[in-house]
């Protein structure tokens, strides 16, 4: 059917793909925030902050109050993300206390934790932290410019008192000035009326910072916590609902902590969060938005957390709580796992690949007629395979997570070595399906199949809900907080590409077709379909995402309309960018606040005055990566400007043959000039944009090699054979 009738086949595809989508977004009008009930506001809440613990200390039999938490309330695990790579106890009270990443200076990247500060009682002004003025300074001079004291702020603008226990919850409560309100050191003789003050108390109960090699001791000091939390639970006023957050990382290693609330208003079940879309996971600035929900107050400045909320279990028993836990604990098992593999995975494939490609060049070069095990045709067919196989490997690495991976081993390399094994047997069933299609007889058909196959796995993931890009390769990293949901920069700069150098192909074979009209329409939908769901805040809700895939697809629009590349014709894409991007932002923005994502919130920073700080952090991130990693971007830097020159100049640094496969597919030339476009726009409007040019080369790179070789294996059985004996060598 598709060999006999190509062009019908395309279009009835196109208009399935259209319905589709339309089907999906009638099914979800609203952003997608898990099913949940909430307390109401102004009911007590008794806020407990510990350090260090994470669901894989918790154990029926080891830590009995933790485990009562966990089966007889609601559950979650909490991205303690602040500004460094680890977070000791003065970040995460910081970050609560600003409802934004806060905490002192340091250049480390894992700082060795300081003291808290205290906080000090004077006879004119009350209790006050100390140190709280340098603290306010380096958390307002860094990338989120918190303002320190906001949560103290709110509730004293709302005229609600708030109860501080301990120097961790006294720096949470305190006002921008420093001042507490209401304070009083951690005594167990004093907990009952010092938790019947105010309608919010905040406890800081200390914690773990730091492994003890002996297991009993270790225990001993969990043990030591709960015997805390126990007396903070039997001093809490009749009917008050209970919230237990990890707050701070120990061994200065990156890791979920725990989260649980139990009490008349959080039943049995698991805590869900509306500014991560995830059931089960958490951050901290949700904290803070829970204090202020649960004091009936509203913040005095904006803050990207929401209320936590409950999606409730069958019930309490003790299997159910083993349950929650083996779910809990997955969860961060899976991301710290992540998080570890991740630079050695892809030091092994593009090693693996580099080495590769070299070989098989080398090979090439000293093909010979009368070599019959490496013949010219067999040693282009091994680079095409190569170059597929690689190209296949991002969406690879998505489907990957399918498998529990994750559980086979706790050891590094084991893992990172398995994980390799089972992408390569993806990437191999998606090149094989890639070559046996109806279109590898063409050059570009491979290519143009391998971009739909990457492009359709991102864009359908994200269309139920992103489960595939959390903690993946290439995808989201709970641990580095940020974003929990829809497109990240990574997978954008692989969707974005490939979805170019899929309208470049199917617009190449349709002007060939002489259906210059039908490859305008083709494109227009296949790239605002793509566009849609990159954008949308029920799917990929990306903001930087359409500012640099807009003016691309619209630069190889032109191209396949005949437009020449003029100042008019440019500035009308730039319109329609800024059109599309700031129509994006308003229908987010008219949403409920609770459901606003990314868009939505950057419009309403915009209305607060407050782009410039958004745009100067998203500068700032870039410069910081560069600072911090001067060899890896020069190395990048040089290979995209390889890349840039050969693009410009067909045929440079020995690629004739691409010069050729560009003369014969001029379109193909426009696509990967639209890719340079995209990289470039998306790493200057883009935090953490220096790795989208490097990874959208990860996809086009071997992707275009492997055309290469396709284009000269088929001018190689075109071509006249001038020798008998060379027949079979071709």
């Amino acid at each position: 059917m598709i060999r006999r009738h190509p062009v019908k086949t395309l279009v009835v595809l196109l208009l399935v793909m259209v319905a589709g989508l339309s089907l999906a977004y009638v099914n979800r009008t609203t952003v997608p925030v898990p099913s949940t009930t909430q307390p109401k506001p102004g009911e007590s809440l008794v806020v407990v902050g510990l350090g260090g613990l994470s669901w894989d200390d918790v154990s029926a039999k080891d830590t009995p109050t933790l485990w009562g938490l966990l089966r007889d309330g609601s559950a979650a695990s909490v991205s303690v993300k602040s500004l460094r790579l680890t977070t000791c106890p003065t970040d995460g009270w910081a970050t609560v206390s600003a409802g934004e990443a806060a905490g002192p200076d340091t250049s480390e990247a894992r700082p060795t934790c300081s003291s808290l500060p205290s906080v000090a009682r004077d006879a004119a002004s009350g209790f006050r932290v100390i140190g709280f003025d340098a603290l306010a300074t380096a958390s307002r001079e860094a990338e989120f410019r918190a303002r320190l004291g906001m949560l103290g702020d709110s509730f004293a603008a709302a005229k609600t008192c708030l109860q501080a226990v301990g120097p961790g919850a006294g720096l949470a409560a305190s006002t921008s000035d420093g001042k507490v309100a209401k304070y009083s050191p951690f005594q167990a003789t004093t907990l009952v009326s010092d938790l019947a003050q105010c309608p919010v108390s905040i406890v800081d109960v200390g914690g773990i910072d730091a492994t003890d090699p002996d297991h009993t001791r270790h225990l001993e000091k969990i043990n030591g916590i709960e015997r805390r939390l126990d007396q903070v639970i039997d001093a809490m006023p009749n009917g008050a609902d209970l919230l237990v957050v990890g707050l701070a990382d120990r061994d200065q290693q990156e890791r979920l902590r725990l989260l649980t609330a139990t009490g008349p208003h959080y039943g049995p079940g698991l805590l869900a969060s509306a500014s991560t879309r995830l059931t089960g996971v958490a951050q901290l600035s949700d904290i803070t938005a829970t204090i202020l929900q649960r004091g009936g107050v509203n913040p005095v400045a904006a803050i990207g957390g929401r209320a936590l909320s409950v999606v409730p279990s069958a019930n309490n028993s003790e299997s159910t709580a083993a349950s929650k836990l083996t779910v809990l604990t997955d969860i961060d098992t899976k991301a710290d796992a992540m998080h570890r593999i991740v630079a050695p995975f892809l030091v092994i494939w593009l090693a693996g690949t580099a080495l590769a490609l070299l070989v098989l060049w080398v090979v090439i070069r000293r093909a010979r007629p009368w070599n019959r095990r490496f013949t010219r045709a067999r040693v282009l067919r091994m680079v095409r395979l190569v170059g597929l196989l690689s190209a296949a490997m991002p969406a690879a690495t998505f489907l990957a997570n399918l498998i529990p991976w994750w559980r086979w081993s706790t050891d590094t390399i084991v893992l990172a070595v398995m994980l390799f094994v089972l992408v390569l047997l993806i990437s191999a069933a998606i090149t094989l399906a890639c070559l046996r299609g109806p279109w590898s007889s063409s050059a570009l058909g491979p290519l143009a199949a391998m971009s739909a196959v990457t492009a359709g796995v991102i864009g359908v993931d994200l269309l139920t809900g992103s489960h595939l890009q959390i903690s993946s390769i290439f995808g989201l990293q709970p641990l580095v907080g940020g974003r929990f949901y829809g497109m990240g920069n990574v997978a954008f700069a692989l969707y974005a590409a490939a979805v170019l150098m899929l309208c470049a192909a199917l617009a190449h074979a349709l002007v060939r077709r002489n259906a210059p009209r039908l490859a305008v329409f083709a494109m227009v939908v296949v790239g605002g379909v793509a566009l849609a769901v990159d954008v949308l805040p029920a799917w990929g809700a990306d903001f930087g995402g359409p500012i640099a895939l807009v003016p691309a697809l619209g630069f190889l629009l032109m191209g396949v309309m005949g437009w020449r590349t003029s100042a008019r014709n440019v500035l009308i894409v730039l319109v329609a960018a800024g059109l599309v991007v700031a129509l994006v932002c308003y229908l987010d923005w008219r949403r409920p606040e609770s459901e606003r994502s990314h868009p939505g919130r950057f419009l309403q920073t915009v209305i607060d005055g407050g782009a410039w700080d958004v745009m100067s952090r998203k500068f700032l991130a870039n410069v910081s990566l560069a600072i911090h990693l001067p060899v890896l971007l020069v190395l990048a830097a040089v290979l995209m400007a390889v890349v840039v020159v050969i693009v410009l100049r067909p045929g440079a640094f020995g690629t004739e043959p691409l010069k050729r496969l560009l003369a014969e597919a001029p379109l193909m030339h426009r696509g990967l000039w639209s890719i340079i476009v995209m990289a470039a726009i998306g790493f200057l409007t883009n935090d953490s944009g220096a790795a989208i040019p490097p990874v959208a080369a990860i996809f086009t790179v071997p992707l275009v090699v492997s055309a290469v070789m396709h284009f000269l294996s088929i001018e190689a059985r075109n071509a006249p054979v001038r020798r008998r004996r060379d027949r079979h060598h071709l």
